[in-house]
């Protein structure tokens, strides 16, 4: 709610889908047909609709799960609970779903083997409970050019849901590499809600001012590619050169080809320098051709998982104290690979 009201954006992204929310959400689905997306998004948005219409922030979200349908139908009755009806246009994304042609590309021979092992598909088939193709930012581009304001899509990317509003704003060519990949980066960077922001930093936590409050990342992009990561005014945490690195390097794997649907990024072109408090620009980014294929990801059971908790509670475990960060930013200043 505070990432619309707290000051001017012009499109909303929100990211839902961790690889073991896929499997989790297609036994919610095979339970009650009408389950299988992120409930959560609905109340959301119901807070959240009106003020988005009014100031017309478009959102992309790959809430839609394994049921895109669905969560889009509740995002419908949503908006005509109130009064919304004529003034939003939803578009959905799917075809991310592959179940119901695992056994045709079998029979065909497409092995999907583990990325891992190597062990081929047919050594689990029986155990499988969902198989998502990742899609990129096209299909969003798609619908954002054809005027949806809310685009529900099922497994998107989370840099996708990023790169297709600038893909849209900008009109940059699916082919044009560089701004291609900048825009990946920069969903790479903001992917994971207030990580690059103080949730995530190699500093320690108490020296990062208000978490229990901290502000979520914004992208302020331009046409070239460039970007600039901030936040909200009067929000906790910091966007500091240190903060965006560590999210750089989250989930990285080689940094020379950083793989999605729309390009290959490569990292190490990234350039880094502070444009001003909580402001770090981020430029130079070279990006190369995508690959012919798609990555899947299937989930299978493969057993039980038990669960502990351990709960504790010392003085700093719920809030944390205010400490000025100027030494922190006057070290890390000089600091712009």
């Amino acid at each position: 709610m505070r990432q619309v009201e707290g000051g001017p954006i012009d499109y909303l992204m929100l990211d839902y889908l961790a690889e073991v929310a896929m499997s989790i959400m297609q036994k919610q689905r095979s339970r009650d047909p009408s389950a299988g997306y992120a409930k959560d998004f609905v109340p959301l948005m119901k807070q959240i609709l009106p003020a988005c219409v009014k100031r017309n922030i478009r959102v992309t979200a790959n809430a839609g799960g394994v049921n895109v349908e669905g969560c889009a139908a509740a995002v419908k009755e949503v908006a005509l609970e109130l009064g919304l009806a004529g003034k939003l246009r939803l578009g959905l994304v799917t075809g991310d779903d592959i179940m119901p042609q695992l056994d045709e590309f079998l029979a065909r021979g497409i092995e999907l083997r583990n990325m891992d092992t190597g062990a081929p598909l047919s050594a689990v088939r029986d155990r499988i409970q969902s198989a998502n193709v990742y899609l990129g930012a096209a299909p969003m581009l798609e619908a954002l050019n054809r005027g949806a304001q809310v685009v529900i899509t099922g497994r998107a990317t989370d840099t996708g849901l990023t790169l297709a509003p600038l893909m849209h704003e900008f009109g940059w060519a699916a082919d044009d590499w560089n701004r291609i990949a900048a825009g990946t980066i920069a969903g790479h960077i903001i992917e994971c809600g207030a990580q690059c922001s103080g949730g995530n930093c190699q500093y320690e936590w108490r020296s990062i001012p208000n978490l229990a409050d901290v502000g979520f990342p914004i992208v302020e992009a331009v046409p070239d590619g460039t970007f600039v990561i901030t936040k909200h005014e009067r929000t906790g945490g910091w966007v500091t050169i240190p903060s965006v690195k560590e999210q750089l390097v989250y989930e990285m794997g080689d940094p020379h080809e950083y793989i999605t649907p729309d390009c290959i990024a490569d990292f190490t072109t990234v350039r880094l320098e502070y444009e001003g408090r909580d402001r770090v620009r981020v430029f130079g980014i070279e990006g190369r051709p995508a690959t012919e294929t798609f990555k899947v990801s299937i989930s299978y059971s493969a057993g039980y998982k038990a669960v502990g908790t351990l709960v504790y509670s010392w003085p700093d475990a719920c809030m944390t104290k205010l400490k000025p960060r100027t030494e922190y930013f006057a070290r890390d200043s000089i600091d712009s690979g």
